[in-house]
């Protein structure tokens, strides 16, 4: 939890040299993440954390970057291995070029497929072109194959038959290929292994890359790292739960004008919006095995990835607060009965960023797909997120995503006053209990209270 006392510039409780257990260090203030407008680089910068006074008691020795994709909730990883003695870090895709890799031990499939092809898989994937950010290399000019027949031959660079980029995958010749210089069909260059024969392979990888799709959504939080207070062989770090994530499309800080603005417009949808669970779709990970390569798509009733590709296929669920529905249900009668079409316009706070495909669940489990999202705001600062919700069918696979406390069923619902609540999908009640009903507020929502002078 963050906490915020009534100081926005202030987010983290006061440290003090004298605290018990030792004080942890401020985490920067002012962290701005920007593009140098250059394809695959992200600049992130912030102040100096140890000109400030509640980090005077400490030996500030740098800070930490860390960065996520998809969730400002993270998991987050660490980008850099020793601290930062200076207020800058440059994120960026970078390529590591392989020389005469060997192809050994299970990396080398020799004919022994259906069609007898010959199949090289490189150590490290995917493989991608040069100069692309990441682009997979599905050609056999991106990579060198050179082949030795046996111990007592020389390498001999070859022709690549296909190249599977994504898992790494090299297809050798091996059939017959015509010599145009001999008019000749001549038996492909294959090596003996029973006699030493070897192949190497030389091709490029990414082992940074920053993704530039479309909205792509990547956070980033700044600690501060410091030596514990009369030690020098044991630090202490802002914890992650304590810092703000920062994107690439906060491009301008919002004022304090607007802030003021978007925290009215929280105040309002505590009052009257609809509180649901919000499932962010993954757009990068681990491939899930139903991934189809040759079609490039996913089986759509694969619980493993449910119909993203990527294992486990979503984030969350994250609690959400939207504006009520602003649409009527229409009634069709179509060819196999009555079906009501539910179109939600509605709308939301800027965080967590939203993209097509996420989805909602209400309180009753009905879930709604995100789509047509426009991001209200100006100057690159997102205040409002508005959007169209589309019901999905009762026999969509993203009702099959699981909610903690309930996968059918609604779960147990909680009176939101800190009391232990069920399960962490549990709706939300109108009612405090530790308060007599005849000294209770009475409202729709459990903050009624808050506008009760």
């Amino acid at each position: 939890m963050i906490y915020n006392y009534n100081r926005p510039d202030f987010p983290l409780p006061y440290r003090s040299g004298n605290d018990t257990p030792p004080s942890l260090p401020l985490a920067p203030r002012n962290v701005q993440v920007t593009s140098p407008y250059l394809i695959g680089i992200i600049d992130v910068r912030w102040d100096n954390p140890a000109t400030y006074a509640e980090n005077n008691s400490l030996y500030v020795l740098g800070t930490n970057v860390y960065k996520s994709y998809d969730s400002p909730e993270g998991p987050y990883t660490p980008l850099n291995t020793t601290p930062i003695g200076i207020p800058y870090y440059r994120d960026q895709t970078t390529e590591q070029y392989v020389t005469e890799d060997p192809v050994q031990g299970g990396r080398l499939i020799p004919g022994t497929t259906a069609n007898g092809l010959w199949v090289a898989k490189t150590f490290n994937t995917p493989i991608v072109i040069p100069g692309s950010n990441g682009t997979i290399a599905n050609n056999p000019s991106h990579v060198r194959v050179e082949i030795k027949r046996t111990a007592a031959d020389p390498f001999i660079t070859v022709p690549a038959f296909r190249v599977v980029g994504e898992d790494g995958e090299i297809f050798l010749i091996s059939y017959k290929v015509y010599n145009n210089k001999t008019n000749r069909l001549e038996d492909p260059l294959l090596p003996d292994l029973s006699k030493g024969g070897e192949i190497r392979i030389s091709y490029t990888y990414v082992n940074n890359l920053i993704q530039t799709d479309i909205f792509r959504k990547i956070y980033y939080k700044v600690t501060t790292v410091a030596y514990k207070t009369g030690c020098t062989d044991a630090t202490i770090e802002t914890p992650l739960n304590e810092v703000e994530a920062f994107s690439p499309y906060d491009i301008e800080k919002i004022d304090w004008i607007w802030a003021e603005a978007i925290r009215r417009n929280r105040w309002i949808l505590e009052q009257g919006g609809e509180r649901v669970k919000l499932f962010v779709r993954k757009w990068s990970g681990v491939r899930c095995p139903c991934w189809d390569e040759q079609f490039g798509q996913a089986k759509e009733d694969d619980l493993r990835c449910y119909g993203t590709s990527f294992l486990q296929g979503y984030f969350g669920p994250y609690d959400l607060i939207v504006a009520p529905p602003e649409t009527d249900k229409i009634v069709n009668l179509g060819d196999i009965g009555l079906k009501v079409g539910y179109n939600w316009s509605s709308w939301t706070m800027p965080y967590p960023l939203l993209t097509s495909r996420d989805f909602i669940v209400r309180q009753n489990n009905d879930r709604f797909s995100i789509d047509h999202i426009n991001a209200q705001g100006s100057r690159g600062a997102i205040y409002q997120q508005h959007f169209e919700l589309f019901q999905l069918p009762q026999k969509d696979i993203r009702y099959k995503v699981p909610i903690t406390g309930g996968e059918t069923s609604v779960p147990p619902a909680w009176n939101a006053y800190r009391e232990p609540r069920p399960t962490d999908a549990s709706p939300v009640i109108p009612n405090k209990p530790t308060v007599p009903e005849q000294y209770q507020y009475q409202g729709r929502t459990v903050t009624f209270e808050n506008i009760v002078s």
